[in-house]
């Protein structure tokens, strides 16, 4: 299967994927038929000049995606990617998955000035979000000084090839935080603006630091990168078990250990195990928020065989206990406010 588009905002880019699939968005939403697949893409156009897609689908052919170059105006694309590990686990295209790796987690700035390709491989399934954006919309979000020096200083680095920067804990979270409400929310704009300007903030933040004060810069070749994401995956594949040794990974790499430890750190921006620890709490966080599973259920999901452990590290993360934080949230799991205060205290 083939999509080409123009990039003018989501709209375009959901109505290109309707006709492909032979049907027509409705309500700037499209469910994909059984035909081409299974999954959902909406689109947002919001007053603050962002231009939002959202989309989770599997194709069942492969999809060679092309987005025609548009020098009439300069846009940016912020490219948000996460994954489905069942998806892949059920995929028996090994050579797929490996292509596919590098691309899987990852955020990629890129300008509409240039023209973009890409390959979806059938029966993988994959979550995005896009944002589109000008300078008129970004200078509702930071000065007029910040938003030129983004736009004529710093981008033009990487305007000849993308911009591409790992997927953290805090994208995760905001990331599945949309996709799960996206359809049960009841003010569902409101809620997508609001997570997507926390993306956008927490990604110019981190772009425009890492620039300024950053004295190693990312430069890694394609094949280094793509095998430090497969050693960020296997670090968190399963917070139920022990986490892989140093040495693990750095043999996954094919570096040394300190290399490992020095490349991961410039990449992910911390240590290997704080990282894997904020991941760790951010899972946990996720499915308290869910409500599907007690505190004590949650804590051994994420490893702690103690509930007082457990309470204390979510704690030190986020500031508060667990009950405390669904206290807030207005989540509520009858009889465990207690049973946690209790294992701390003890």
């Amino acid at each position: 299967m083939y999509l080409e588009y123009n990039l003018y905002n989501s709209s375009n880019i959901l109505n290109a994927f309707a006709a492909l699939c032979g049907m027509r968005a409705d309500n700037n939403s499209l469910v994909l038929p059984k035909s081409c697949g299974e999954g959902y893409l909406h689109a947002f156009n919001f007053y603050s000049g962002l231009s939002i897609v959202v989309s989770d689908i599997c194709m069942k052919e492969e999809l060679e995606i092309k987005r025609n170059q548009y020098p009439a105006s300069q846009y940016f694309i912020l490219l948000f990617n996460d994954h489905n590990e069942k998806a892949y686990n059920d995929s028996n295209d090994k050579s797929a998955f490996d292509r596919f790796d590098l691309r899987k987690k990852i955020v990629r700035l890129s300008s509409s000035l240039i023209a973009s390709q890409s390959v979806l491989p059938a029966n993988f399934r994959i979550r995005s979000i896009i944002i589109i954006f000008n300078k008129q919309a970004l200078l509702n979000f930071i000065d007029f000084d910040t938003a030129d020096k983004f736009i004529n200083l710093y981008f033009p680095i990487y305007l000849k090839k993308s911009f591409v920067s790992p997927m953290d804990a805090t994208y995760r979270w905001l990331i599945q935080d949309i996709h799960r409400e996206i359809t049960d929310h009841p003010l569902p704009h409101l809620f997508i603006e609001n997570r997507i300007t926390l993306l956008l903030e927490k990604f110019l933040y981190n772009f425009m630091t890492r620039e300024k004060h950053t004295g190693k810069k990312m430069q890694f070749k394609e094949e280094e990168l793509s095998r430090l994401v497969k050693a960020e995956n296997m670090l968190l594949t399963d917070f139920a078990k022990t986490p892989p040794t140093i040495n693990m990974l750095a043999k996954a790499c094919t570096m040394s250990p300190t290399k490992f430890k020095n490349d991961f750190k410039v990449l992910y921006g911390l240590p290997v195990y704080e990282y894997y620890q904020k991941n760790r709490m951010a899972c946990a966080r996720t499915l308290i928020q869910q409500g599907e599973n007690s505190i004590k259920q949650v804590g051994m999901m994420v490893g702690y065989s103690n509930l007082g452990h457990f309470a204390a590290a979510f704690k030190n993360e986020y500031n508060m206990l667990p009950s405390e934080w669904l206290h807030a949230n207005r989540i509520h799991h009858p009889d465990e406010t207690e049973e946690v205060k209790q294992s701390v205290v003890s």
